[in-house]
Order: C-alpha cells, then sequence, then structure tokens
C-alpha cells in the first residue's frame, strides 16, 4: 500500500513541477506541451531529458516549437506508429489465411464437381432402367449447378482478396514513406535498424553497421526568411541529395523535422566519415534554387554525427550516440561532421 501511495506522490510532484515550467516560461498548458514536461521530470525518455538539459545549459529559451517537435518526434510519433504497426500486421495475417482458405475451398469445389460430373454420366447410362435412378440424376444435377455458382463466387473472392492484397502492400509502402521528402519515415527506419541490430548480435561473423544522423543547419532561420514553402522544396533537395550518397540496400528516412537519419549496411566507422564528409560536401557546394522560378536562396550545409553499432548495445543506443556526435557538430560550429565516442 505504501509503494501505491508513493507513486501517487511521486506523479503529482511531477505534475506540479509540469505546471510551474509551464507558467515560468508563459507556455499554454495545452496536452503537448504538458506531456513533454511532465515525461522530463518524471525522468522517463532520454532523447527529451537530454535536448532539454542542452538548451537549459546553454542558455536559450525552451519556446512551444521546440517543445512541440520533442512532443512529436519523440513521443506522439511512436505511440502513432506502434498502433499503426501492430493494426497492420493483424490485418495482413487475417489476410493471408483468408487466401489460403479460400483456394482450398476453390479446389475441393473444383474436384467435387468433377466428380458429379463422372457420377452424371453413370446415372444418364441407366437412369431409364430406375425411377429412383432417375430422380438421383436430377438430384445430382441440382447440387452441380450449386457447386459451379459457389465456384464462380469463390473465383471472385480470391480475385478480391488478391487486389486487397496489392492494395495492403502499396498501403505498407506508403505507411513507411514520408509524404514530403519521399524517402523512408522514422517508423520504417527504426524497424530495419532493430531488425539489423538483433542479426548483428545472434551472428558470429557479423558485418560492421552504421547509423549517421544529419540536421539542416539554420533551418529555422531559412524557414523564417522564406517561408514553409521554400523550407519543404529545400528538404526534398536535401533528401534527394542524402539519398544519391548512399548504395541500394542502405536506408535513408526523414527522422523529424529537418533531421534526417541514415542506415549504412556492411560499413565500417571510418567508411561512414568518408560517406559523411563527401557528402557534406556536396550538399554545402550546392545552390539551393526555387524548383518552378529560379530564385537562388544560397547554399544549405548540414552537421553530421555518425556511430558504428557495438554488440549487444541495442538500436536506441546506437541512435543516441550518433545524435550525441551531431550535437558535437552543430556546437563546434555546424558544416562539421563527428565520430561517436
Amino acid at each position: 500500500m505504501s509503494t501505491t501511495h508513493d507513486h501517487i506522490a511521486q506523479y503529482w510532484e511531477y505534475a506540479d513541477a509540469t505546471l510551474k515550467a509551464l507558467r515560468d516560461r508563459g507556455l499554454r498548458p495545452t496536452p503537448e506541451l504538458y506531456h513533454v514536461w511532465f515525461i522530463y521530470y518524471a525522468d522517463d525518455n532520454p532523447e527529451i531529458l537530454r535536448v532539454i538539459n542542452a538548451v537549459k545549459a546553454g542558455g536559450e529559451e525552451l519556446d512551444e516549437e521546440t517543445l512541440l517537435q520533442l512532443y512529436y518526434r519523440y513521443i506522439f510519433d511512436r505511440q502513432a506508429a506502434d498502433f499503426l504497426q501492430r493494426g497492420m500486421e493483424d490485418f495482413f495475417h487475417l489476410i493471408e489465411n483468408s487466401d489460403d482458405c479460400l483456394t482450398t475451398a476453390r479446389a475441393d469445389m473444383r474436384n467435387y464437381g468433377e466428380l458429379l460430373d463422372q457420377s452424371l454420366e453413370t446415372l444418364s447410362d441407366h437412369a431409364h432402367v430406375s425411377p429412383v435412378l432417375s430422380e438421383l440424376e436430377t438430384q445430382t444435377k441440382g447440387m452441380k449447378t450449386t457447386i459451379d455458382t459457389l465456384h464462380q463466387r469463390l473465383d471472385g473472392y480470391l480475385k478480391r482478396v488478391v487486389l486487397l492484397q496489392r492494395e495492403l502492400d502499396e498501403t505498407r509502402e506508403r505507411s513507411y514513406t514520408d509524404g514530403l521528402t519521399r524517402v523512408s519515415n522514422r517508423m520504417h527506419f527504426e524497424e530495419q535498424l532493430f531488425k539489423l541490430a538483433a542479426d548483428y548480435d545472434s551472428s558470429e561473423t557479423p558485418d560492421p553497421f552504421c547509423v549517421m544522423m544529419v540536421d539542416l543547419d539554420q533551418f529555422k532561420a531559412v524557414n523564417d526568411q522564406f517561408g514553409h514553402r521554400i523550407g519543404d522544396e529545400i528538404l526534398v533537395l536535401i533528401a534527394s541529395m542524402l539519398k544519391a550518397n548512399i548504395k541500394g540496400r542502405d536506408i535513408v528516412a526523414r527522422y523529424g523535422g529537418d533531421e534526417f537519419a541514415i542506415l549504412l549496411n556492411h560499413t565500417s566507422l571510418d567508411d561512414a566519415m568518408h560517406i559523411a564528409e563527401d557528402m557534406r560536401k556536396r550538399i554545402a557546394a550546392c545552390e539551393i534554387k526555387a524548383k518552378h522560378s529560379g530564385t537562388s536562396y544560397g547554399h544549405m550545409t548540414v552537421s553530421v554525427g555518425a556511430a558504428q553499432y557495438v554488440a549487444n548495445e541495442g538500436g536506441a543506443k546506437l541512435i543516441d550516440r550518433a545524435d550525441n556526435a551531431l550535437y558535437r557538430a552543430k556546437k563546434d560550429g555546424r558544416n562539421r561532421h563527428f565520430a561517436a565516442e
């Protein structure tokens, strides 16, 4: 009982601290902002803890936009992604089982129809001998008609299932793709990363792999100066340049806002740093122009942090180490790439 009371008391402390933080900063007590601060005081998310502490240590102000980015990056996206993934897996399982059942039923119907055809031939030859056989012939013809109708319906159902499977495949592809940049989204990136980490940990001779976190420098200033439409065009351009710098099995994903994540298969940290340097220089040398008008918006730079997977550390820790290297690159002046320690 005392343990329950202790937990309740702790929650009240977190709630009080959360409301005070909102009041002190003149922030609206919206569910999103409240959720971020509550998790911060509950020490329930290391990424949120690290970002807020870093901002506070730098003497900067935590504005509403920064907190909303934290909410959609570390809280909302993960919850929504988990829900979508579970729902789609259950639905795929249902459809696949339906496909098997319908295919089996159609085969059984076809076999039964062939058997009835053979029976009808025999009955037709002997129907004149006995009224009983004549009646049996009539009933068998009726059954044959019913079987043929069911067979046609099963064909229709199977076609609909095949169509539905195709639509589900397309839906799954869309659920893995960022709507703006058309590279992978965070859900797909993390799913592939965690799978790769599990394969690495279970292998006797694993191949190295790395994660790179890439952040656009001073992107907020670009949005403020030129507007979000131009900002979106820049994100699309940067995403395409990042994708052009990787191999076919590697993954580029929009991780959140103006931050991208790259999963490099069969790649050592030294090789990842060469890729990061080449990528950073190519982007810095590219003049940003509006897609339709051709108006120049100057040059953009990126900061990059890279980390190589260490056995049994798990995907989340690998991302943290790459993110810390990215933070060092930005703190050191931006337009740089750092390897995780």
